[in-house]
């Protein structure tokens, strides 16, 4: 999602750092006190900033305005000022901004923090930012620097279903596609840590990012929304597309340090299992895609409904012991696997994706919108300005334009019932998750 609007990527990025607090997991006020202090001396790479540490003040801001909104995403991001660009005061962005520089280096200057300000985005170029008012500011306030050599050593242990879910990929043999070409497979697999239930398992062509984005929405679909999603740090794990769909549903993306497999311990020994006994079974020499699929379903359901050594239960009863504690999927999941651009409307009311030109409604002119689409389909999208749905882009037949000229192209799109959104499209946006537990 190279092209996702930057300040998409921080409310994912701010949603990762708040959601050990959101979350349906209860923490004593000893343990928040000491899991903020954690987080204050890692360093992280904080999109559109040269800072690497967040102060204890701005998680703090971030969870109040997160939970004060319901739960949205949108709400954890920076906003676009509307003003002319003259800053008679300091808004509460700046003012967490300017805290967070002072505690990165105390001896900052104003203009040097002005301009810090200027890199991370938050005022424009050309934007003008009273040094009297930071001087006052800064007066105000008693900033510390919190201790930068503590290591987070918590270990995690899963208290009930869909409370964390392993996922993994294992490299397979090579297998007969619907055209009959042998190609390398991968089995992706995701594993319940409570139960040992295995969620998804299936062999697919690509380990790359659309793989894992089909296994976890028919994951999701079957078996509810995780709070904890427990990857490598592979590259389809790393990509922006899976930070905003997991932030959007309120899931947790949680990385495994490098080279430690046994953070990912229950997902390996299944993989232990699939090499000694599933494997072996099987001649794969001449098998397909399909039919090895149809024999690991098979496999798979024998392996959940066989009693654990560890639990003394199978996987399946264990897992729908806790059916209460699971947040099912909403009704319109397969919109939050969409990918979204970010475009800049220009003056003849259009915008361009993949070397196509699409119309949007002209209220949206020199505006930044968004598009979410996927990209099997890529000319169903629909449009979206401030977190609120503009119904679907037209796709503009150029040499129609031609021969019609302006008006008769506006007759056309009319039409199209262009400006008829639908009712259901109306009444909420993408971020409108559901939180039934």
């Amino acid at each position: 999602m190279n092209d996702l609007d930057w300040t998409k990527k921080v409310a994912t990025f701010r949603y990762g750092i708040i959601a050990d607090f959101v979350g349906d997991r209860k923490l004593g006020w000893g343990d928040k006190a000491k899991l903020l202090r954690e987080k204050t001396t890692q360093t992280y790479n904080i999109p559109g900033s040269e800072r690497s540490t967040i102060s204890v003040a701005t998680i703090l801001s971030w969870i109040d305005v997160y939970q004060k909104s319901g739960r949205r995403l949108e709400s954890l991001e920076p906003r676009r000022r509307r003003d002319k660009g003259r800053y008679r005061k300091i808004d509460s962005t700046i003012r967490m901004a300017l805290r967070d520089l002072k505690a990165e280096n105390p001896e900052y200057t104003v203009p040097v923090m002005i301009g810090k300000l200027r890199t991370m985005q938050l005022i424009g170029p050309q934007d003008q930012l009273s040094k009297s008012t930071i001087y006052r500011f800064l007066a105000q306030e008693d900033l510390g620097r919190l201790p930068a050599d503590a290591v987070d050593r918590r270990r995690y242990e899963a208290d009930f279903a869909n409370e964390t879910w392993q996922c993994d990929l294992l490299h397979g043999p090579k297998l007969f596609d619907g055209e009959g070409k042998a190609r390398k497979s991968y089995l992706l697999a995701i594993i319940d840590d409570y139960s040992r239930f295995i969620i998804h398992a299936k062999f697919y062509e690509s380990e790359g990012f659309e793989t894992l984005k089909y296994a976890l929405r028919e994951a999701i679909q079957r078996r509810g929304i995780p709070q904890r999603f427990y990857v490598d740090n592979g590259a389809c794990y790393r990509s922006e597309n899976l930070q905003y769909v997991t932030a959007a549903l309120g899931i947790q993306l949680t990385h495994s340090k490098p080279y430690t497999p046994q953070g990912r311990g229950k997902i390996e020994r299944w993989f232990k299992n699939i090499r000694d006994d599933f494997f072996p079974r099987l001649n794969t020499s001449d098998m397909s895609f399909s039919e090895i699929n149809e024999h690991l379903e098979v496999w798979t359901n024998s392996y959940n409904t066989r009693v654990h050594s560890v639990t003394k239960m199978t996987p399946e009863e264990r897992f729908r012991k806790n059916l209460e504690c699971v947040r099912h999927a909403p009704p319109d999941l397969d919109r939050y696997f969409r990918k979204v651009a970010g475009r800049l409307v220009r003056k003849d009311r259009v915008v361009q994706l993949d070397n196509r030109i699409f119309e949007v409604p002209p209220t949206l002119i020199d505006r930044h919108v968004e598009l979410h689409f996927h990209p099997e389909d890529p000319e169903d999208i629909e449009v979206f300005f401030d977190g609120r749905s503009y119904g679907k882009a037209v796709l503009v037949d150029v040499n129609l334009n031609k021969r019609l000229g302006r008006e008769g192209r506006q007759t056309e799109v009319e039409s199209y019932e262009y400006f008829h959104r639908p009712s259901e499209v109306q009444s909420g946006s993408l971020f409108e998750i559901s939180h039934e537990q």
